[in-house]
């Protein structure tokens, strides 16, 4: 991964303004143009193009309407002149040809001192060719209302063409509600990145957010809800950050209680698609089925398989299968949604059923056995099936999560692939002759914070599988980003999530790879940032490093703060008392001491934007004496047992036990096995008086120990997480133990120690001994 930007580069519009300055119509160097995503080639020309109240447009016929309309408004908001359309060759003009043969998507522009020239066959070619010159111009262009500025664009030749067809944007209505404004909003975000697929998940057990006019009952009662679990950690995380809190218009007074939610009519939606459409965009609707149904299933009881609604461990329960009612239903909803959207496809969803409520459904039952099916995922596979005829018949096609790949499917279904863990679902489709979307978690989950899924991590995934062959890779339609909104409660925390990894999703969506420089699309950024402030997008910004989440002191201790990367403008300040940090608190500006225990948190500011805060606990400790024993033999000892235990904590060594001699904590050769749980016990020889940091990884249960002393507790966290924590070690040798109890499906168990110095270092026989 190459250097993040260096955003101290934001002179390079200064540079630009005073050339405008100087001259009528100003050259402008490579460096000084912005365009993402990167097109596939860009040659940049003497002089410039100044538009103006007598600048014209010439349009023939409809294929540039979109296009034109769209650069007209841009105009006659920021600029307050609108220009002339005409018909007749003229000067001063933008001028729109239709060129037969260019590929789909694709358009070549030509600006020179009198004249733009866009080619393009389609109108989605003359729609990108206007978007590449919407971001030419001044980022004043993205004005709300009529600002002063050069209306200039340099010389340039650009032929440009999109790698996939597919650059789609993912929003989730039903955690928490967008209204039809802010949707438009982002509509244009997508626009101008170049993104052409919006994808509406707009139902879920959390809210049912489309009107259908033959169950009335899915919105009046369906689409609203007292105050959930995710509502509350919203509510809880709020009180400190408030990024967090809930969009008060989306509360209703209903029965004499007070809930959340909200729903699109059918007009509102026809709305939406046709504001789409005029920006190139289609709109998919998912209307998630069989699972993920509670919100119909609580007011369309006859759809359950009990008759009653519920949930299992995770997930809801599903829809009955075994019911015609069920089959009926579903059909009658997406009658109504394929008369709504004119998109080729319709997402079912598919993911995260709970299959054992079909196990003990005699209807399910019966369904499987009158259809000679293997098994529950099979009965899925009968439903999604016919769901798929059912489609076809209204001209749709079947799009899902991966899931739906297990029970098998038609070559016509398409495939969404989210699940990163399970590399074989897009091959399974693929092979099957499936088209598939990449949307994995891997890197276009942005419900997930930036410090996880980061802007160059996004920038830097190449999403087609590299075991693909050329016949399979033909089956990637492309790659979406996806918004989950269980913890995004408002549009501004939703923006925060999506910008600035958006841009570099369309990129990689809309450039070749061969031609993605990651420290170019850090210059490019760096304008970017001014647009999006334009725009009044409310973009994340580097986060503050240096704050574990504890820090611990035998006298003082030194605190380093620094940003996640460079970005010009953007500050630091702190708090040495617990309280939020704001733009009064201490500015930092070199490395502090700390000598009490407390609190620190801190964020950073780049104006009015703020980021979310880093925290870290003080802590006082004072040296653990070394053991007196000098163990002799290089390595670790593990006892292994067979099952005997429900709980990690149980784990007690017998009377008579059997050590055996391991390089390093691991599963080894368990690792196909389950029920067993192992101790490993060793000395760890400490170099140096230092704080030390121990970081214990397991899917199962797991402790460890210092001396008799519990020091990491991961007893209530099984899947594959990490836990830290921070001890004052003597020089000299420690005993440790570590006890596991094994998941049901063993994956991992591993210890590292990080050092004064920051070496991290796995326990192995190279820094363990055993007596």
């Amino acid at each position: 991964m190459g250097k993040f930007m260096n955003f101290t580069l934001a002179a390079i519009p200064i540079v630009a303004v005073l050339l405008l300055a100087s001259c009528a119509n100003p050259s402008f160097k490579p460096e000084d143009i912005s365009l993402v995503p990167q097109p596939e080639s860009l040659v940049v020309g003497e002089s410039s193009f100044r538009f103006d109240a007598h600048t014209r447009m010439v349009v023939n016929d409809e294929a540039p309407a979109k296009a034109a309309s769209y650069l007209n408004q841009l105009f006659e908001t920021a600029a307050g002149f609108s220009l002339v359309v005409t018909d007749k060759a003229s000067k001063n003009a933008v001028v729109f040809q239709q060129t037969e043969g260019m590929a789909p998507e694709a358009y070549k522009l030509e600006i020179t001192t009198g004249q733009i020239v866009i080619q393009a066959a389609d109108e989605a070619g003359f729609f990108y060719g206007v978007q590449t010159i919407r971001q030419l111009l001044p980022h004043q262009i993205e004005s709300a209302a009529r600002t002063d500025a050069q209306w200039v664009v340099p010389c340039v030749e650009v032929n440009d063409k999109p790698r996939f067809s597919w650059r789609g944007m993912h929003m989730d209505f039903s955690r928490h509600f967008f209204n039809i404004d802010e949707v438009k909003d982002f509509l244009d975000y997508m626009a101008l990145y170049k993104l052409n697929m919006f994808h509406m998940h707009l139902t879920d057990d959390q809210g049912w957010r489309i009107e259908i006019k033959k169950y009335p009952l899915l919105t009046e009662k369906g689409a609203w809800r007292i105050e959930n679990n995710q509502d509350t950690i919203c509510n809880e995380r709020a009180v400190e950050n408030e990024l967090y809190t809930i969009d008060p218009s989306n509360y209703r007074e209903i029965d004499g209680q007070r809930k959340y939610g909200g729903f699109f009519t059918q007009d509102q939606i026809r709305e939406i698609v046709a504001y789409a459409d005029e920006r190139c965009i289609t709109v998919v609707p998912e209307i998630d089925m069989p699972g993920h149904f509670l919100a119909a299933i609580d007011n369309y009881l006859f759809l359950s398989c009990t008759g009653e609604p519920g949930w299992g461990r995770v997930f809801s329960t599903p829809a009955c299968l075994g019911k015609e009612t069920t089959y009926e239903f579903m059909e009658n909803i997406l009658d109504e949604v394929a008369d709504l959207f004119p998109c080729e496809y319709i997402h079912i969803g598919g993911d995260e059923v709970r299959i054992e409520i079909w196990e003990e459904c005699p209807n399910c039952q019966n369904e499987i056995k009158t259809n000679n099916l293997k098994d529950e995922h099979e009965l899925q596979s009968h439903f999604n099936r016919r769901i798929e005829r059912f489609l076809q018949s209204k001209g749709k096609q079947l799009m899902g999560w991966d899931e739906i790949v297990e029970g098998g499917l038609t070559a016509d279904a398409s495939v969404m692939w989210w699940r990163g863990w399970r590399p074989e679902a897009p091959k399974i489709a693929a092979e099957n002759g499936n088209d598939i979307v990449i949307t994995t978690t891997a890197a276009y989950y942005y419900d997930y914070l930036n410090d996880h899924n980061a802007m160059h991590r996004v920038y830097e995934y190449e999403p087609v599988p590299a075991d693909f062959t050329e016949q399979e890779t033909a089956h990637v339609l492309g790659i979406q980003a996806n918004l989950w909104t269980e913890w995004i409660p408002s549009f501004k925390r939703l923006q925060y999530q999506a910008f600035p990894r958006l841009q570099a999703m369309a990129e990689t969506a809309w450039t070749n790879k061969e031609l993605k420089d990651v420290e170019d699309f850090d210059r490019r950024m760096v304008q970017q940032f001014d647009r999006m402030d334009q725009l009044g997008i409310y973009y994340y910004i580097p986060a503050v490093e240096g704050l574990s989440k504890e820090i611990v002191y035998v006298d003082s201790t030194l605190v380093t703060l620094n940003l996640a990367y460079p970005l010009a403008g953007t500050e630091i300040y702190y708090t040495l008392d617990g309280s939020v940090p704001t733009q009064e608190s201490i500015r930092y500006t070199e490395p502090f001491f700390v000598s009490d225990e407390g609190q620190i948190k801190a964020r950073s500011f780049r104006g009015d934007l703020f980021n979310d805060i880093a925290t870290a606990q003080i802590e006082h400790q004072d040296y653990r004496e070394a053991s007196s024993v000098v163990p002799a033999t290089n390595g670790l000892k593990r006892w292994v047992a067979k099952a005997g235990f429900s709980k990690v904590e149980e784990i007690k060594l017998p009377a008579s036990h059997e050590w055996a001699a391991v390089d390093s904590i691991g599963l080894g050769e368990f690792n196909e096995q389950a029920d067993f749980a192992m101790v490993f016990s060793a000395y760890i020889n400490i170099e140096t008086d230092g704080i030390y940091e121990f970081e214990l990884k397991s899917d199962g249960g797991s402790l460890l120990y210092l001396g008799d002393e519990l020091v990491v507790d991961k007893s209530d966290q099984h899947g594959p997480f990490k836990k830290y924590e921070k001890v004052a070690l003597k020089q000299g040798w420690h005993s440790f133990a570590v006890h596991y109890l094994a998941s049901s499906k063993p994956r991992e168990i591993s210890v590292y120690v990080t050092q004064p110095d920051g070496t991290r270092e796995l326990l192995t026989n190279a820094i363990c001994s055993y007596e």
